[in-house]
């Protein structure tokens, strides 16, 4: 019996110990007014690996297209672009947030009000696949992302 608690205690430290690759946190969507066809997603990537590693794609179902995308200044003038990847570097934290990287839904299906939830499936190059829950919230130009944390 001594042997099998101990082998049990050992585990768990060992699985509380172990942190994951990647960790999603701060994760919200911009809730809209009635019939508004788009929103946005925002959230922070941390890396918790010694090489870079890439968001390729994003999934969900309220939208007929999910795209990543940037804000950019060009000729003084800031637009959006649709982007294949966001990179984030080895050891750090890349946070999408307004006016930067941010994921756009396109062709919404319904309205997007604030208590809701929806699910995001985010893809990595190195093979993660991460399902986020993620609050809809009011979104205004002071508004600091919420904290939660999904591994």
């Amino acid at each position: 019996m001594k042997k099998l608690t101990l082998l049990i205690c050992t585990l768990l430290i060992s699985i509380s110990g172990f942190a994951s690759e990647i960790d999603i946190s701060k994760q919200l969507i911009r809730a809209t007014p009635p019939h508004t066809k788009s929103s946005a997603a925002f959230f922070t990537i941390t890396n918790n690996t010694d090489k870079s590693i890439n968001l390729v794609a994003v999934n969900s179902d309220i939208a007929e297209q999910v795209q990543i995308h940037n804000n950019i200044n060009k000729d003084g003038m800031m637009k959006m672009r649709q982007v294949d990847t966001i990179m984030i570097k080895a050891n750090s934290s890349t946070s999408l947030q307004p006016g930067g990287y941010h994921v756009m839904f396109i062709g919404l299906k319904n309205s997007l009000t604030e208590g809701q939830s929806v699910d995001l499936m985010l893809y990595f190059d190195n093979g993660e696949q991460i399902k986020v829950n993620t609050p809809v919230q009011k979104i205004n130009a002071s508004h600091k992302m919420s904290d939660h944390k999904h591994h």
